[in-house]
């Protein structure tokens, strides 16, 4: 009975079909829909299987993006350098920051020693040290320690995290760090209390710690008071990230700093912190 209905509907169809050039039109534009639809339908489901493969190579797109535009402005500062102080400054080597994006494959937020895990390793030109920054430039912790495929990032929200930041536009700086406890809010110490200081000032990395290039973004100034025994100030900073919501890094190699920290070690011994 299904094989007889098929027929006569086969039938049917072809007679509606050859019956006039605006039937076949229409009949064409039906099936252009029902086939495009399907086809449609076939591309979704490639396009959500490749999507690894895509994310990837947007990585890959970000990383030298970076990359070209850290190298521009070496160029354009040692341009300005050079016609400033050509006598001295442009004897001094160019130190181009280098640029590593990262996935996050494992992360806490909810001990008072917290790690990040990312996908980049010795391989891939990670290196201890280097800092660990959101795609939109806030802080986010340096690496630790890496292997051929993977790096362990120290997290600013560990105890034992410490870097250096200051008041954008001052020039002074203090220690940040985190107590373990709002995992949003960490502190800003020893700034000198004859600063101007109020509620909203961005904070940003000062340039002088191991890990981080001047210019990081912190956070911004949430509350603050005066420890009079030091003269600085105690502020409480809230960060530009939520670092918990992390899934991709840039991990950032200052080879100039590097250059400075050998140095150190060789004549100070170790340098602590980052």
């Amino acid at each position: 009975m299904l094989l007889i209905f098929l027929v006569l509907e086969g039938l049917a169809l072809h007679y509606y079909a050859s019956s006039s050039v605006h039937t076949r039109a229409r009949l064409l534009s039906v099936s252009n829909n029902i086939v495009g639809g399907i086809y449609g339908s076939i591309a979704g489901v490639e396009d959500y299987l490749n999507l690894a493969k895509t994310n990837r190579l947007l990585e890959a797109r970000v990383e030298m993006l970076e990359n070209e535009m850290a190298a521009a402005r070496e160029y354009r500062a040692a341009v300005q350098r050079d016609t400033l102080a050509p006598r001295v400054d442009s004897l001094a080597p160019i130190f181009p920051l280098e640029y590593v994006v990262a996935r996050v494959v494992r992360n806490s937020v909810d001990k008072r020693e917290n790690f990040l895990m990312v996908d980049r390793g010795t391989k891939d030109g990670v290196e201890r040290g280097m800092a660990v920054v959101s795609l939109d430039g806030y802080m986010v912790g340096y690496v630790e320690s890496a292997s051929e495929h993977n790096a362990v990032c120290l997290s600013v929200l560990n105890t034992e995290f410490r870097a250096s930041g200051m008041v954008a536009g001052t020039g002074q700086f203090g220690s940040i760090s985190w107590s373990g406890g709002d995992p949003r809010v960490v502190a800003l110490n020893e700034v000198p209390k004859y600063t101007e200081v109020a509620r909203g000032d961005q904070i940003v990395t000062s340039g002088y710690s191991f890990s981080f290039p001047k210019g990081i973004h912190i956070g911004t100034v949430e509350d603050f008071e005066i420890d009079e025994a030091r003269a600085s100030y105690e502020m409480n900073v809230r960060l530009g990230v939520d670092v918990g919501a992390v899934r991709v890094v840039l991990l950032i190699k200052n080879p100039a700093v590097y250059e400075r920290i050998k140095l150190e070690e060789e004549v100070l011994g170790e340098v602590e912190g980052a």
